[in-house]
């Protein structure tokens, strides 16, 4: 993790009622993965990472804020991975875990 004081007069924009999109994944037969999508709103942080929890069911995900800009859908990664991403795509933490 790297840490530095930042000027909060460079922001230009703020999103006041994000929305966010979870992932689970489900492993069968070892490598091959299948997705479950579920897009969330009207809700804040704590109220989504509860929700994620209690519908996990023991699966991996991944947790993403949406941002909506007139070329389409980009999303912001807060949590978890695309297992079925490179590797190489992953970041630090999740390549060093892998081993």
């Amino acid at each position: 993790m790297r840490a530095s004081p930042i000027d909060p007069r460079d922001q230009t924009s703020e999103i006041d009622d994000p929305e966010y999109r979870v992932y689970f994944w489900t492993s069968s037969a070892g490598s091959l993965w299948s997705c479950s999508e579920w897009e969330l709103a009207e809700a804040d942080i704590d109220e989504v990472l509860d929700w994620v929890k209690a519908h996990a069911n023991g699966r991996l995900h991944s947790l993403w804020v949406v941002l909506r800009r007139p070329d389409g859908v980009q999303l912001v990664r807060l949590r978890g991975i695309d297992p079925t991403a490179e590797p190489s795509t992953w970041p630090r933490w999740a390549r060093e875990a892998k081993g």
